[in-house]
């Protein structure tokens, strides 16, 4: 692991090496659960390659994907880029960290926050015809919110956009990819995120990938949705 990939954010660097954090009164807090090395490369290497000026997250907590995501934008754009993340516990569980540390970087301007659950949000967002060139998904992890958010995402992503999903080793997610995998290929093609990763993957995680055992799956659209109304059910 090379940790100076993370000087392209020293902010972002230092809570990754700390461990700690701030809430929204500015006080010290650990950040736990944040988001691996791995991830952020692979964010941010995608974008460096895409160059997607509207970009979608589901799921906050303490901002490591989202400070990959604005400081990486706000390279490639200056300005004329908006990033929108959806969380219905930021301020309760997360104690509104990622929100403080996001305000002090300076990127309020290019932020979009709505704390609500995404299953309810993606939807109006589809109503309100927005769009968008590159989706993470990294929200709760149970079978049925993610698949909304997959379901969702399909309808709000451009064509040729990318959706990413995390924690893809996890049972309820692990089912939603294989779902797509099985009954979606005419709308979403898998991506191969390998050119994206870090080099310097331990040997353990090398020969897990090499298993199909993967934290991270991606997808590129090719069509627009909905499926033909008898498209043919294949098992997952």
């Amino acid at each position: 692991m090379n940790i100076d990939y993370l000087n392209f954010c020293p902010r972002l660097k230092d809570i990754f090496m700390s461990g700690f954090s701030i809430n929204s009164k500015g006080e010290k807090i650990r950040a736990g659960g944040f988001s691996t090395f791995n991830n952020i490369i692979v964010i941010r290497e995608i974008l460096k390659k895409m160059k997607p000026n509207r970009t979608l997250e589901i799921g906050l907590a303490y901002g490591a994907s989202t400070l990959t995501i604005l400081t990486t934008l706000k390279e490639i754009f200056s300005e004329g880029f908006l990033h929108t993340a959806i969380d219905p516990f930021e301020n309760i569980v997360w104690k509104g960290s990622a929100l403080r540390v996001i305000e002090e970087e300076g990127y309020s301007e290019h932020f979009r926050f709505f704390e609500y659950f995404s299953s309810l949000k993606l939807a109006s967002l589809v109503k309100e015809k927005e769009k968008f060139d590159f989706i993470y998904v990294d929200g709760s992890h149970l079978f049925e919110d993610v698949f909304l958010d997959f379901y969702y995402s399909v309808s709000l992503l451009n064509k040729n956009g990318i959706v990413l999903f995390d924690d893809c080793t996890n049972k309820h997610i692990e089912k939603v990819i294989k779902f797509i995998i099985k009954n979606y290929s005419s709308i979403l093609k898998p991506l191969d995120i390998r050119p994206f990763e870090d080099k310097k993957k331990s040997i353990k995680k090398k020969i897990a990938n090499k298993l199909g055992i993967r934290q991270l799956v991606g997808f590129k659209k090719i069509s627009e949705p909905p499926r033909k109304w008898n498209s043919k059910f294949r098992n997952f």
